[in-house]
């Protein structure tokens, strides 16, 4: 009894790992090959949640998913953000009412090819965002162009990408604003440093113009490891837009703690 599970436990580990060997075969033949072992695959979320009551009564709910996939020949990129708010505000009539006051979805992607040096790069890059306050129906873009990564240590990375592209603005339904589109220049910077073995420090910033519409963002950012694969995230963000008609602030910031999970 115990020889045939022993041998179904070999055949069974033996057509396990024929299947992993199939699968990197098939999906990975472009990962790289580095003297020692290395991610070429990281994908981290984080999510905070605010509940304010009081004087001021609210939710607000913000999330990011990002993931990285680094082959021989291709890098990329994908993030995903949202933000949802939700108040409450009293009526005239002594009661309360709940209302959103702040709704935002943003993707985007950027995949990069390594030439010769694998420092220097090309690369094409497209967003989406949805917001429901900042006068638009979507905006979306997308660039091509020139990255180079200037250095990658173990302590810090720096990288940067410049290139032309299309925006494309489409105005809120009933708007007085007329939709914007045309070609943009796009420029993107990352820094990173590793400021201790728990802490981690990220600036990273973006800018689209032309001569008559610009969204910028940025986000500065502090992570420290709690245990393992789990961090604790404080960020300042600013999004910068240019708008067909002045609804609120052009400057929308968020400051934001957030609990940041490594799936890998």
């Amino acid at each position: 009894m115990k020889k045939t599970l022993l041998i179904l436990c070999c055949a069974f580990a033996s057509n396990t790992y024929a299947q992993l060997d199939a699968i990197d075969d098939l999906f990975l033949s472009d990962t790289p090959i580095y003297g020692e072992q290395v991610k070429t695959f990281t994908m981290t979320g984080e999510l905070g949640i605010l509940e304010a009551t009081g004087n001021t009564q609210g939710t607000t709910l913000t999330g990011k998913v990002n993931a990285k996939h680094n082959l021989l020949d291709w890098h990329h990129q994908y993030t995903v953000n949202f933000l949802y708010k939700r108040n409450d505000r009293d009526l005239e009539d002594g009661s309360s009412e709940s209302f959103t006051s702040a709704q935002r979805v943003f993707l985007s992607t950027q995949s990069e090819y390594k030439l010769e040096d694998p420092n220097h790069r090309l690369f094409i890059y497209g967003e989406y965002e949805d917001d429901r306050f900042n006068g638009y129906d979507y905006q979306a873009a997308m660039a091509v162009g020139w990255s180079t990564q200037v250095w990658d240590t173990k302590d810090s990375e720096l990288r940067y990408s410049v290139g032309p592209g299309y925006a494309v603005s489409r105005v809120d339904d009933g708007s007085d604003g007329d939709d914007q589109m045309g070609l943009i220049v796009r420029a993107a910077l990352e820094y990173e440093k590793k400021l201790t073995e728990t802490s981690t420090f990220r600036q990273f910033f973006s800018t689209e113009t032309d001569t008559d519409f610009s969204r910028s963002v940025s986000e500065t950012s502090l992570a420290a490891r709690i245990n393992g694969a789990l961090a604790m995230k404080l960020s300042l963000n600013m999004i910068h837009n240019t708008r067909p008609q002045h609804v609120g602030s052009s400057l929308d910031t968020e400051t934001a703690v957030t609990l940041v999970y490594n799936f890998f």
